[in-house]
């Protein structure tokens, strides 16, 4: 129990583990796809800023460049045909399109007296992997291109800005597409601006915490296994310890009866006849007596080592009790061929036997009586009464065996007396 009890802790433990690694990685995912946002947004608002106060073109270009290395930078103002700065050049219409909107910012700020200048508004893009900034100041005109993953830093969470959510990424929840876990935050103040943070959906444990749950489980198992067999054993044991004989190791008394039953049963389908013998050691109670109970008791073990060889394998051997040993054996179908086996046994149980404790060897010697069912008995019961009074008619006469005599024929029940007419 304490084993199974382990092995479920263990489990539990696993498991929550796990989902405390899950809650750890959301938080991780949650908070990049946030500083990405606000990364993104302080460059923007830092584009923004430059092409508002910018004058000159190569100054501009510096400033943004110095605060955000990653960008590409293009300042132009609305006299030049080219841009200053590593960035992307644009072209004749492009450079109408930039004198247009500041234009049109000066007059929007020429007619407005009580809100000062208005900021000028960046134009963003994302087409293939890079992200552009378009922004028109009341000077010049600010374009700025950089990698998508510019928002990333050095968690090792990928993140990258777009203006389309992936399939499956929602803002604010998480979502599973392909295996990948992602979360998507809006950028502030900059609407249709996002960024996506994504991390494989599977959470690991570290390899010293993975080992650790791996030994320890199959510790837990190791001990359930060894649980299970001590269990087994136990039950075996206890098996053992009711159904057969501590002394002689044969089957007691209960476990022949039941196999015996088995035995006849199956005698009576196949129309056979079976053949019970019961041994009695002669002299067993002088040998006790003379040289003790420890003498008595080897004595019974040899006998009973003797016979167990002695039999075959469909035979059943068992102790009867005290000094007394009985066999069962199926196919036996006549009387001489079971007074036959008896004597077999017989000389094969005798002989000198050499006990601990006991100076001379002890020559063993058994009386038996043999009965057939069905001819002897209809029952176990009927067969071995029949075969205990023919062994004590054997011991009687000093011989080693004796067949069980025929029971009486039930008398015929007096017919009614009937008056002719």
């Amino acid at each position: 129990m304490f084993s199974l009890v382990l092995v479920v802790a263990i489990t539990v433990g696993y498991v929550a583990r796990r989902s405390e690694l899950a809650g750890q990685r959301d938080v991780s995912l949650a908070n990049a796809a946030e500083l990405g946002a606000a990364r993104l947004a302080s460059i923007v608002d830092n584009v923004q800023v430059a092409a508002d106060v910018g004058v000159d073109p190569d100054e501009t270009a510096a400033s943004i460049a110095a605060a955000n290395p990653r960008l590409g930078v293009c300042a132009v103002s609305a006299a030049a045909t080219a841009c200053a700065g590593d960035g992307p050049q644009p072209d004749s219409s492009m450079l109408d399109d930039m004198e247009r909107q500041r234009a049109s910012a000066s007059d929007s700020v020429a007619g407005d007296t009580a809100q000062g200048v208005e900021r000028a508004v960046a134009s963003i893009t994302v087409y293939d992997s890079m992200l552009t900034f378009d922004v028109d100041g009341p000077h010049l005109s600010v374009i700025a291109r950089a990698p998508v993953d510019v928002v990333s830093d050095r968690s090792g969470v990928p993140v990258w800005a777009t203006t389309f959510l992936p399939a499956g990424a929602s803002v604010g929840e998480f979502a599973v597409e392909s295996g990948l876990r992602q979360t998507a935050t809006l950028v502030p103040g900059t609407p249709g601006l996002f960024v996506v943070a994504s991390v494989d959906d599977g959470v690991e444990l570290r390899g010293d915490e993975q080992r650790f749950y791996v030994i320890i489980f199959l510790l837990a198992l190791a001990l359930m296994g060894l649980a299970g067999i001590t269990i087994f054993v136990e039950q075996r044991n206890l098996h053992e310890r009711a159904s057969f004989d501590a002394l002689t190791k044969l089957p007691n008394r209960s476990e022949f009866e039941r196999r015996a039953v088995e035995v006849l049963e199956d005698a009576e389908r196949r129309g056979r006849t079976t053949c019970l013998l019961l041994f009695d050691l002669n002299g067993f109670k002088l040998v006790n007596d003379t040289y003790g109970h420890n003498a008595g008791d080897e004595m019974l073990r040899v006998v009973g080592t003797r016979l167990r060889k002695a039999v075959r394998d469909t035979d059943v051997v068992a102790r009867w009790g005290g000094d007394e040993f009985v066999v069962m054996m199926p196919g036996i179908d006549s009387e001489e061929m079971g007074a036959r086996r008896a004597r077999q046994l017989a000389d094969q149980i005798s002989g000198r036997t050499r006990l601990e404790g006991v100076a001379e060897p002890l020559r063993v010697k058994v009386s038996a009586g043999v009965a057939l069912w069905p001819g002897h008995g209809q029952d176990l019961d009927t067969l071995v009464e029949a075969a205990d009074q023919a062994m004590y008619r054997a011991k009687r006469e000093g011989v080693v065996c004796m067949i069980a005599e025929e029971p009486p024929e039930a008398p015929t029940p007096p017919q009614p007396y009937t008056v002719n007419a």
